[in-house]
């Protein structure tokens, strides 16, 4: 899986998820995520970047009569770090700023080999508040609105659209 994370970068990944809060921002899209869900017919969502398992543990609080088969992927969490298995919604909040830059067009095919249905993105605009330990801002990729959806419309046809507060989301429909 190298072509989506190199070794080094996971290594600055692990370093800091220890230090701080890490992928709590899917906290306040849990209620729209499950509402496209629903919505889709979804039976399985892949949270790709999932951190500390906030969304997990919120999907389980909030709704816990969900249904969904709740799959997670996160590399800098070992026993997540594997092949995650391919979901009808596949979702990535405040993730895909993080990406190598070099990497980020194999992080994108790769998503869209797990997504069977729809994909709820969360993409934030401007630098992070926070640094790794060598000064490097921790969202390696900082891009306006219409890069992300020119990425992104190659794997999916984009369907609902909010930019507001320096971030972009929606729902996506897979290709």
């Amino acid at each position: 899986m190298e072509d989506l994370i190199s070794n080094e970068y996971r290594a600055k990944i692990e370093a800091v998820t220890q230090k701080m809060p890490w992928g709590g921002d899917v906290v306040g899209s849990v209620p729209r995520i499950y509402k496209y869900a629903s919505e889709h017919n979804c039976k399985s969502i892949l949270d790709y970047g999932s951190g500390k398992s906030d969304f997990l543990k919120t999907m389980d609080r909030d709704f816990p009569d969900h249904g969904f088969q709740i799959n997670q992927y996160e590399p800098a969490r070992p026993e997540l770090a594997g092949d995650p298995i391919a979901s009808d919604m596949v979702i990535c909040v405040d993730v895909l700023e993080h990406i190598e830059p070099d990497k980020l067009d194999n992080v994108l095919a790769h998503i869209a080999s797990k997504t069977n249905k729809i994909f709820y993105f969360k993409v934030c605009l401007v630098d992070s508040f926070n640094s790794f330990e060598d000064g490097t801002n921790l969202h390696l990729i900082v891009e306006p609105k219409e890069f992300w959806l020119d990425k992104l419309s190659k794997y999916y046809t984009i369907e609902d659209i909010i930019f507001a507060r320096g971030h972009v989301w929606g729902l996506a429909t897979k290709k």
